[in-house]
């Protein structure tokens, strides 16, 4: 069988750092009375009660706030599970994850290392309407280095629907004495955002804004679109993959 290939979408293509960089300061924007940016800009350094620290490893109110700047809200029935029913459960599941680091130092998603990961991310599915893009937000909300998002677009430009995300992107990214990676590292400088925005939010702003048409946008000066569609949550539901 043929090895599957993700697509480097135009952003994040060898010779694109340019148009990147553009792009990463363009969506990382401040957001004031013009609006310029977007408000997912606000997601990495998000932390309104000051204990996001103190929490990594309990779901709260300020990382289901957090899921709607990226439009993916947390319905009220998979709320309160997160904060009152189910907590503790949750709680366990990301202890068992242990401390945040770089995807890249994995061995593999597919082996035990990882199998935390896949075990949270299988319980938050069975929460009512959150499939793969809502579990992988709230996912990389307590480990940002870590966990990958997988939304629809990101799934449909660089996966191209096809299964086993997480360890085609770590394939990718070790590929060529971890080329991908050290892209990345030097296009976060570049556009000077700071240590807070780990390297997989800069894959995954370039991916999202490349596969949703925004950065075209961007680079255009035309309409930027960071509105909820209607249709994704229900895709969503319906998307358990990983």
């Amino acid at each position: 069988m043929a090895a599957v290939a993700i697509t480097l979408t135009a952003s994040l293509a060898p010779g694109a750092e340019v148009r990147a960089v553009k792009v990463l300061r363009h969506c990382f924007a401040h957001i004031g009375g013009t609006r310029s940016g977007f408000t997912g800009g606000c997601w990495d350094a998000f932390d309104p009660s000051g204990m996001r620290t103190a929490s990594t490893n309990t779901f709260t109110s300020d990382d289901l706030i957090a899921c709607s700047l990226l439009s993916s809200p947390i319905g009220g029935g998979a709320a309160v599970s997160l904060l009152q029913g189910r907590r503790r459960e949750f709680e366990v599941l990301l202890e068992q994850i242990g401390p945040d680091r770089d995807f890249i130092t994995l061995d593999t998603t597919e082996g035990s290392e990882f199998a935390p990961v896949r075990a949270l991310y299988t319980a938050l599915c069975s929460l009512p309407r959150i499939g793969q893009t809502h579990a992988t937000k709230l996912l990389a909300r307590k480990r940002p280095r870590l966990v990958p998002i997988i939304d629809q677009v990101i799934l449909e430009a660089v996966f191209n629907g096809a299964p086993r995300q997480w360890q085609l992107l770590h394939e990718e990214f070790r590929a060529e004495d971890n080329a991908l990676w050290n892209r990345l590292i030097r296009l976060r400088e570049a556009a000077g955002l700071g240590v807070e925005v780990p390297i997989m939010r800069v894959f995954d702003v370039l991916a999202w804004m490349d596969g949703s048409g925004n950065s075209e946008r961007a680079l255009g000066n035309g309409a930027i679109v960071d509105t909820l569609d209607p249709t994704v949550q229900l895709r969503d539901m319906g998307n358990r993959g990983g």
